[in-house]
């Protein structure tokens, strides 16, 4: 087996998924939710869970006494929000975006272990970089603990809130669907995780000094939770065709499934999951957009963004009031030279029932953008 195999194999079987930074009373909360029903088949997941996450909570621990003051006192000023349904183009746009070294990003480090980055980070990040693979299971995007990241694992770690944990514990998907959008959740469900996404950006602007960049996918249906806390946020929403999109998500379900999962997920289930996660998202979004107030939204179209990708970014920085692209232009250039050569997935035709289903529940997608039914 060579290194890389090896790699794969490790990450797959003992890899944290999505769940690296968990405390461990958070770690023992989230299994008591599921009754402790982990698969056999993910045993060896569970443990290293469980030693892990001691660990994070020594030196979580420690983090908090040194970051929790200086990190409350800090302002979060007009923190740019990268928004779209996944497998839209939301990577290649926040990527693009961070290119702008006057701005800060969460990178994937950060965001896997948000309760220690500031401790373990420095030493801890270049010995995982080994064992982590270069590039991402779902595409050929590059992945390293550098990288830009989206913060939806951090948000998760830290609030226990998050539809991603439908992936990690199916059988209580009806639980964690709903915290997509937060719509039908509690208060308390709502302001713990705006508590989290507060704390989050906080650390990271108190130790970058920046702007800040962020980019989740699930926060196209939680613009209003944002709005509360950063009234003065901006959003950048990037689409593309429904089709493409659904294509694309069913590729990452199944590749993204196995590596996250503590439980046995029904992969006949991916096409249906994709249609209602897509229609929840954009259900949300439609009903919410119309809160941002003017001169604090921008939207592009992922077809757009590659055609002309200088010329949209240019207007999306005048639009929002953004810092002087001219500045941000070189930078960015050199970004879309180094992935110009960049290999895109082929997927398989999509069948013709699951076409009317797509149809029938993304309608709006299809008239606001004008893509072809």
């Amino acid at each position: 087996m060579t290194f890389p195999d090896l790699r794969t194999a490790l990450i797959t079987s003992f890899g944290p998924g999505c769940l690296a930074g968990i405390s461990l009373f958070d770690w023992i909360t989230l299994l008591a939710q599921n009754r402790f029903r982990v698969h056999p088949k993910y045993f060896p997941r569970a443990a290293s869970l469980t030693v892990s996450s001691a660990i994070t909570s020594v030196v979580g621990l420690c983090e908090s006494l040194i970051t929790a003051i200086p990190a409350r006192q800090t302002a979060v000023k007009e923190p740019v929000f990268i928004l779209g349904c996944w497998r839209s183009g939301t990577t290649h746009l926040h990527n693009l975006m961070c290119a702008d070294d006057r701005y800060a990003y969460p990178n994937l480090y950060q965001t896997m272990y948000p309760h220690t980055w500031v401790l373990s980070e420095p030493v801890l990040r270049p010995l995982m970089g080994m064992f982590l693979p270069k590039k991402r299971f779902m595409d050929n995007v590059v992945m390293g603990l550098q990288e830009p990241a989206e913060d939806e694992m951090a948000l998760g770690i830290v609030s226990l809130r998050s539809n991603m944990f439908s992936w990690v514990f199916p059988a209580n998907a009806s639980r964690y669907d709903p915290q997509l959008s937060f719509e039908s959740c509690t208060p308390r469900d709502r302001r713990l995780w705006q508590d989290a996404l507060e704390g989050f950006l906080k650390k990271l602007a108190w130790k970058t000094g920046k702007p800040l960049i962020l980019k989740s996918p699930n926060h196209t249906a939680r613009i209003n939770l944002i709005l509360e806390r950063f009234p003065d946020a901006k959003f950048l929403h990037i689409h593309r065709n429904p089709y493409d999109v659904f294509r694309s998500m069913c590729h990452m379900a199944n590749k993204v499934i196995p590596v996250w999962g503590l439980q046995k997920y029904d992969m006949s289930r991916i096409p249906q999951m994709v249609i209602e996660a897509y229609a929840h998202l954009y259900d949300a979004y439609f009903s919410q957009v119309k809160s941002i107030p003017q001169g604090q939204f921008f939207e592009i179209g992922y077809d757009e963004l590659s055609a002309d990708p200088m010329g949209r970014m240019e207007a999306a920085y005048s639009a929002l009031g953004l810092p002087d692209f001219s500045l941000a232009r070189p930078k960015m250039q050199r970004y879309v030279d180094s992935v110009s050569d960049y290999q895109r997935n082929q997927h398989a035709s999509i069948d013709p029932a699951i076409r009317e289903q797509i149809l029938a529940r993304w309608p709006r997608s299809f008239d606001t953008w004008g893509y072809e039914r």
